[in-house]
């Protein structure tokens, strides 16, 4: 079994039926003995930064469902960490969280873009031992990833395009409804 480590994606299997996780690829930054933590990349939550915050007038980010825990509370993924007090890296100049203030400045002086940044609502987490669980159980595929790469790529194409990398066979599944019913 491939270890589980910060900077790596997890993507769903394609029979992976969990109503919140299914065709879902999640970045992981913290791994350690209380359990796991990770953001959701494809799942889109339909409001921007602006939403939430709107006395940001360069706001204009979109947030992602990061997962079901804790999710009134706003996460973020970056990197520009070396400017950003606070932040935490999780593998080679990409980070987590930091000094939400002074991200707002950053943000209202346009020196931030949407390829140096991602936004969450919520958080997917794993209590000790839970995610190995479930990568035995054969939940998910855990893969190295790039995390330029990841969050450049169309929300919409990124758990296909995950899985092609994977074996290019499994791209097929993309193509599948996200309801099987309707095909």
């Amino acid at each position: 079994m491939a270890l589980i480590e910060p900077g790596k994606i997890l993507i769903a299997k394609p029979y992976l039926q969990d109503n919140y996780f299914k065709r879902t690829v999640i970045y992981t930054v913290e791994h350690n003995n209380s359990g796991s933590l990770g953001f959701i990349l494809n799942k889109p939550h339909n409001l921007s930064l602006k939403d939430i915050f709107p006395h940001l007038k360069n706001g204009n980010f979109p947030l992602f469902e990061g997962g079901p825990v804790s999710n009134n509370q706003l996460f973020y993924t970056h990197t520009i960490g070396q400017n950003l007090s606070d932040s935490i890296e999780i593998l080679n100049g990409v980070y987590w969280g930091g000094n939400f203030f002074e991200l707002t400045e950053m943000i209202e002086k346009g020196q931030i873009n949407s390829n140096q940044i991602r936004f969450y609502i919520g958080y997917s987490g794993w209590s000790e031992g839970q995610l190995e669980a479930e990568l035995m159980n054969d939940m998910w595929f855990n893969e190295s990833s790039n995390y330029t790469d990841l969050i450049n790529c169309p929300f919409d194409e990124l758990w296909g395009n995950s899985l092609n990398k994977i074996n290019p066979g499994y791209k097929a599944f993309s193509d599948f409804s996200f309801d099987p019913s309707l095909n």
